[in-house]
């Protein structure tokens, strides 16, 4: 197999791979989730949407850039662990 063929497969597998944040634990989001999120929000909020998209969003929200009618003070790692479970959950 030529270098350029097998570099394309290594390239499109880590960006499929890369649809969920890496080491996050999807139990512990959907933790959270249950705890502080699902008040207002529900899976569909964010169908078709993949975890790193969810992540920047709610990064942009802890932040205070996005308003929201609650803070949220989350960890990078809970944000990971939410985006993953929500994005899995579609």
């Amino acid at each position: 197999m030529s270098k350029r063929v097998t570099l394309s497969s290594v390239a499109i597998v880590l960006a499929c791979w890369g649809g969920n944040a890496v080491g996050a634990d999807v139990a512990a989001g959907k933790a959270e989730v249950d705890k502080v999120c699902s008040a207002c929000h529900e899976s569909t909020d964010w169908k078709g949407k993949a975890a790193p998209q969810i992540e920047t969003q709610i990064k942009a929200v802890v932040a205070g850039k996005t308003k929201h009618p609650k803070k949220l003070d989350l960890s990078d790692a809970q944000i990971a662990d939410v985006a993953a479970y929500w994005a899995g959950a579609n």
